[in-house]
């Protein structure tokens, strides 16, 4: 059996509009959303965009499978977008949002003390969103896709010095029983936990709306040494460029 790390290439890629003129961003950017077209169209009825503002200052981590005619095939992928990026860019942070515009009063006053307090304390604070899965990849029975998120979602936290998070769990698909797992808990209102959100752009899609203030690091430990290799030998794509590699996509 093949090595992960000769099945998968892991590339992240930052704020894309502030690269736009490198090729690679470019086409890395139009696989992200064929990967975000197919994915919603799987799960959604017509007239849900995959895509928003915030993808182009986000940061986009995208795990590829390797073929064996060198052509990279997107497998998942989701992005993580920081406050400051959204103040750097005149944008609503998408967690507050994503709770304006479901018109939950208690909600948004929760992000908003969040995000003040991070402000205040000089604490990073990110928002996680549009986790995809490729529906006509075949995912061979010996690997979880749920690892890989597992292991890619802290290491790329610490390499963002990211303290705090906001996330939506997808009561469908059961995602924030994975992000109950991972450290994340329901919005809280004196001392009692908020109820579901129903998404706006996701046609009235029940979300739990969910934050982490402190992660678990031993939910992510197995996973995170099993993708080891991948991690390491990652592209790393944008403005916060670290290792600049041609990618062949």
């Amino acid at each position: 059996m093949k090595n992960l790390k000769d099945l998968f290439q892991l590339v992240i890629l930052d704020s894309p509009i502030e690269n736009w003129e490198n090729s690679d961003t470019q086409n890395v950017f139009a696989k992200m959303v064929t990967l975000k077209k197919k994915g919603y169209e799987s799960c959604y009825q017509q007239g849900v965009l995959p895509v928003d503002t915030s993808d182009f200052f986000a940061t986009h981590v995208m795990l590829f499978a390797k073929e064996d005619n060198q052509e990279l095939t997107p497998v998942m992928g989701y992005k993580t977008i920081s406050l400051n990026k959204c103040r750097e860019f005149n944008q609503t942070f998408p967690g507050l949002a994503l709770v304006t515009n479901a018109k939950m009063p208690e909600h948004i006053e929760v992000i908003n003390n969040i995000i003040s307090r991070c402000e205040k304390e000089n604490r990073h604070l990110a928002y996680l969103g549009s986790w995809t899965k490729n529906p006509h990849y075949d995912v061979p029975a010996n690997i979880n896709l749920k690892d890989a998120f597992r292991a890619f979602y802290r290491q790329v936290y610490r390499e963002q010095n990211v303290q705090e998070v906001v996330i939506g769990g997808t009561l469908r698909f059961r995602t924030e029983k994975l992000f109950f797992e991972l450290g994340h808990r329901p919005l809280e209102a004196n001392g009692a936990p908020l109820s579901h959100i129903n998404v706006a752009h996701l046609v009235k899609e029940p979300v739990l709306v969910m934050h982490s203030m402190k992660f678990n690091d031993e939910a992510t430990v197995a996973a995170e040494k099993m993708w080891a290799e991948v991690w390491n030998n990652r592209l790393e794509i944008g403005a916060a460029e670290i290792k600049k590699m041609p990618l062949a996509v």
